[in-house]
């Protein structure tokens, strides 16, 4: 009866294991969705250094979602990893410089897969819009460019989200 019950312990330690680590990887998701949303509702009253922020944040986020992404759609490895790399770098880049690196894979592997290609809208957007918000004028022109780039995050996530298996 004692190893029974040691035995159901065990097996309930290691459920909740899995259970808190898919928790703690639907959070970083959770968050993501949540930040977009955010800047959505405020990207046409936040001081546009708030919006930098938070499209940095973002993309600081993205990084946490990709590797699981990954995980889950391995033949994106190479693409995503090329991406992840140049993640910090993305946001000193002007806006030339980004959208033919990045958006036109013109630094990136060969993409293998379409859910790979959504996947980078996912980190390429949020640092477009923090480039953005970094070098342009406040104006009512910057912040609808910054809102384009954020509508393209979201239409894209719930697909990258579903692909990942979550």
């Amino acid at each position: 009866m004692k190893k029974l019950a040691l035995g159901l312990s065990l097996a309930a330690s290691l459920i909740s294991t899995v259970a808190n680590a898919h928790a703690h990887k639907t959070d970083h998701w959770d968050s993501y969705q949540h930040l977009a949303k955010e800047i959505a509702a405020s990207v046409d009253s936040a001081p546009i250094a708030e919006l930098a922020k938070k499209s940095a944040e973002l993309t600081t986020l993205s990084t946490k979602l990709l590797p699981v992404f990954v995980a889950k759609q391995p033949i994106c490895k190479d693409y995503l990893g090329a991406a992840l790399a140049a993640a910090n770098d993305m946001m000193t880049l002007s806006l030339d410089e980004i959208e033919r690196d990045y958006h036109a894979d013109g630094k990136l592997p060969a993409v293998k897969s379409a859910a790979c290609y959504h996947a980078k809208d996912l980190l390429v957007h949020p640092a477009t819009m923090a480039v953005i918000a970094k070098t342009s004028n406040d104006s009512t022109d910057t912040r609808k460019q910054i809102e384009h780039e954020l509508e393209e995050v979201l239409e894209h996530f719930s697909q990258v989200k579903q692909a990942a298996g979550l």
